[in-house]
């Protein structure tokens, strides 16, 4: 699945790097939903990354059981203004992505919808200019 992501990854110079737990994780979920929420998620990350940086992708299990799966990207990060309507439909952010890709403003609104039909929870933690955290949870 990620190898379709090497390409723009280098493209814009951006190292991406995997934390998965050592023990084998099976997730009991829609697949396809599952994959179209990584795409989503991974795609963007490196669309808003600077050239030269890093996304990270890990896969925590949590004490609870349950599956924690955290997107890092190293982009302008958003502002609160911003984390407010981040997962409204054709939302347009003052974060930009960094080498010219286009942006619909719906991925993250589908996402979400995703991600709650199959029983989770999304959300974002960052900081204006400290890149921006995806968690599923």
């Amino acid at each position: 699945m990620f190898a379709e992501y090497s390409e723009r990854a280098l493209a814009k110079n951006i190292h991406i790097s995997y934390v998965f737990p050592e023990s084998e994780i099976i997730v009991m979920t829609d697949s396809s939903a599952f994959h179209e929420v990584l795409d989503n998620l991974v795609s963007n990350a490196i669309k808003f990354s600077f050239p030269a940086s890093q996304v990270l992708l890990e896969v925590v299990l949590t004490q609870n059981n349950s599956v924690r799966i955290c997107v890092k990207d190293s982009g302008p990060g958003l502002t609160k203004e911003d984390q407010s309507k981040l997962f409204g439909k054709f939302m347009r952010l003052s974060a930009q992505p960094t080498g010219g890709e286009h942006s619909t403003g719906l991925g993250l609104s589908i996402v979400k919808k995703l991600v709650e039909a199959m029983n989770g929870k999304i959300w974002c933690e960052s900081e204006a200019g400290k890149g921006a955290t995806f968690i599923i949870n």
